[in-house]
């Protein structure tokens, strides 16, 4: 068979080959896997929003999130790197070596801190009832699936923080911007539409934010999805598809897209770190890069 010959010599590593994707590939069955993300408000209206929150956000390390999150993400880029991901291994096998995202790259890219306190939270009971006193508004029942809150409702309750808002509220809208970045750009799921509340006793104490190791997390919550993504039978994948994409740039540099010249007010504008906002300058849509890993 043509697709044997594709395959290494010594499979006793690979045993999960029988249900990874690229065997209904070379069988005749391709897929375009489609990363999900919400849409976020405050994305799209980062320069308008209020400077005390902005402020908050820049403390817990979350603001430049934010600033990459509308990044175009090519889905022929990350169905190309989950076929190459191998659950075996954690790797990608490429043609000549392997190649894995590691601590060092989402610190780098993200900038968001590896040493602190594994996150773990708590995901029994019902953890609603921290949103009264964090959130200042209680999700409705149709909102609610188990200890998981629609990511629309965070989106529509928490837009322009009012003018004359107590710090107490301003602490709570920057919670809840908080959770729907992890929800929708840091750790989405394949729904992109919901974020559990476990994360949210975390951020109870804002100054206590800095001191959880967020780049582990993430890194998990990719690493499961690129497993997941392996399988047949999947059409979405979620994880940090940011991370992904410019990780595959920064690392495999003759797939990535041309970026505009960097100058020193860029540099000390900080334009250019963490590494993910370099490739928010790109000098083309990256949809229109044919470029595919071969």
């Amino acid at each position: 068979m043509a697709f044997a010959r594709h395959l290494p010599v010594d499979m006793s590593l690979l045993h999960l080959q029988d249900n990874h994707v690229v065997k209904a590939i070379w069988e005749g069955s391709e897929r375009v896997l489609r990363p999900r993300r919400h849409a976020l408000w405050i994305a799209k209206h980062v320069d308008e929003l209020d400077g005390r929150v902005i402020n908050i956000l820049q403390a817990v390390g979350f603001n430049h999130i934010l600033k990459v999150s509308n990044m175009e993400i090519n889905h022929v880029l990350v169905t190309a790197l989950v076929e190459r991901w191998r659950i075996e291994t954690h790797t990608f096998h490429l043609p000549l070596v392997e190649s894995t995202v590691t601590l060092e790259d989402v610190a780098l890219q993200l900038e968001l801190p590896i040493e602190g306190h594994a996150i773990t939270g708590i995901n029994s009971g019902p953890l609603t009832l921290f949103c009264q006193q964090l959130l200042g508004h209680v999700p409705p029942v149709n909102t609610i699936r188990g200890n998981r809150i629609k990511l629309s409702w965070l989106n529509n309750t928490f837009r322009q923080l009012p003018y004359d808002a107590l710090d107490e509220v301003v602490e709570q809208y920057a919670r809840a911007y908080m959770l729907l970045i992890i929800g929708s750009i840091l750790m989405p799921d394949t729904s992109a539409s919901m974020v559990h509340l476990m994360y949210l006793p975390l951020l109870a104490d804002l100054q206590m934010v800095t001191n959880y190791s967020w780049a582990s997390v993430v890194l998990s919550c990719l690493y499961r999805a690129l497993d997941h993504g392996t399988r047949v039978d999947q059409d979405n994948i979620g994880g940090c598809m940011i991370l992904l994409q410019s990780w595959a740039w920064e690392r495999i540099t003759c797939i990535a897209p041309q970026i505009h010249e960097v100058n020193q007010d860029d540099i000390y504008g900080g334009a250019v770190f963490p590494l993910a906002k370099r490739w928010c300058r790109t000098t083309l849509s990256i949809f229109h890069d044919t470029t595919t890993l071969q």
